[in-house]
């Protein structure tokens, strides 16, 4: 508990003191690169205050220059942020509009490239697909969670379509990552913190090039497939 709190003081004082320093220097120099290299730190320096150690697994395979959409499980407030430190480049992020009402934060996703979506509103939602699909076809990667909301056990939920338009659409490859132990450490009902271990499983990509508009379930299931071997091998099954 004593961890949470000390993480509940620092990271919000780091994100003013990082978005004082970044955001000006972006608006001014239309470089978002030191904002990615500041948040990057920011999560660093919380996780180490937190005593949790992340391994990687087969992310020595990613070339120098990858241009995925990722998509991962989500089932704690720890997987995406452990997740996202550890994917080379400047990788965007499709965020439920929420999280946009927070101070300073929101100014640097902005800036950063990330894409908020509205989930109370289909036409919004849809549109916000669409503009992360052409930045996708432009060269920008992504970072998904295509069950769209955290899950209450630790298996997979059914996933959600608009992540699956988006790889169709933007041409861009797919890599499945699969995080286990997040859940163990920060359950999706708690505040509070553990230390320990969160390991990163690397599948292997899935092109998109030849999907057209049918081809959403075979992308569907072969995004799933390894992410429900991993997951069932640590004692997370189908629901």
């Amino acid at each position: 508990m004593l961890t949470s709190v000390v993480l509940a003081i620092v990271l919000p004082l780091y994100t003013f003191a990082a978005g004082f320093i970044g955001i000006p220097y972006t608006l001014v120099t239309g470089d978002s690169r030191p904002l990615y290299w500041l948040a990057r730190l920011g999560i660093r320096i919380g996780f180490a205050l937190a005593r949790i150690k992340i391994v990687l697994h087969g992310r020595d395979k990613l070339p120098e220059k990858p241009h995925y959409i990722y998509m991962m499980n989500h089932n704690s407030n720890l997987d995406a942020p452990a997740v996202w430190v550890h994917v080379p480049g400047e990788v965007r992020v499709l965020l439920k509009k929420q999280v946009f009402k927070l101070p300073v934060l929101a100014t640097a996703m902005r800036l950063g490239g990330f894409v908020p979506v509205d989930r109370s509103n289909r036409t919004s939602a849809i549109a916000s697909v669409r503009n992360a699909a052409r930045l996708a076809a432009e060269g920008a990667s992504f970072l998904i969670a295509p069950e769209g909301t955290r899950s209450r056990t630790g298996k997979l939920l059914k996933f959600k379509k608009g992540g699956f338009h988006m790889a169709i659409e933007s041409k861009v490859p797919v890599l499945p990552i699969t995080v286990i132990g997040a859940f163990e450490l920060m359950p999706p009902e708690s505040f509070a913190i553990r230390s320990g271990t969160i390991d990163i499983y690397f599948h292997e990509p899935i092109d998109t090039k030849e999907l057209g508009p049918t081809g959403r379930a075979e992308l569907m299931k072969r995004v799933r497939a390894p992410m429900e071997e991993t997951l069932a091998r640590f004692g997370y099954g189908e629901t």
